[in-house]
């Protein structure tokens, strides 16, 4: 995909496409494409150094009932499991705006890996199916 925000849409159509071929239940579904949306939009955001175009290149596989998500990019080297959390703010008024979109990623994901290869990051992310009721549903 091309490494710009209004290129979020389409990529989470891709993934939704995907996971109907699987039919992956509802919360898989919302765990792999907000770790997608959140990784994404950091790489655009903070990864680049220069104003030309990149690409962003994403893969999906399945494995059992494991679907892991590869995101690729040529931005600057940033391995976002090995970065500090902010920390966390004693109320909502002192909240910042924004980072924790990798909290998010560890939280939300069942597992998660990063490499940097041939100039490239490569940030692995793995979702499984969770046992009881999925996002938005009561028990």
């Amino acid at each position: 995909m091309p490494g710009r925000l209004d290129q979020l849409g389409a990529a989470s159509a891709w993934l939704a496409r995907f996971a109907d071929t699987l039919a992956l239940p509802h919360e898989m579904r919302y765990r792999l494409d907000l770790g997608l949306n959140e990784a994404v939009t950091n790489v655009v955001s903070y990864g680049y150094r220069d104003a030309g175009e990149h690409a962003i290149r994403l893969r999906l596989s399945a494995d059992g009932d494991a679907v892991t998500l590869e995101i690729e990019d040529d931005g600057v080297p940033f391995d976002p499991l090995a970065a500090t959390p902010p920390a966390r703010p004693a109320s909502l008024a002192e909240a910042p705006i924004g980072g924790l979109g990798i909290r998010l990623i560890r939280a939300m994901l069942d597992e998660c890996r990063y490499r940097r290869e041939d100039g490239r990051n490569r940030l692995t992310m793995t979702a499984r199916p969770r046992p009881g009721p999925g996002l938005g549903q009561t028990p």
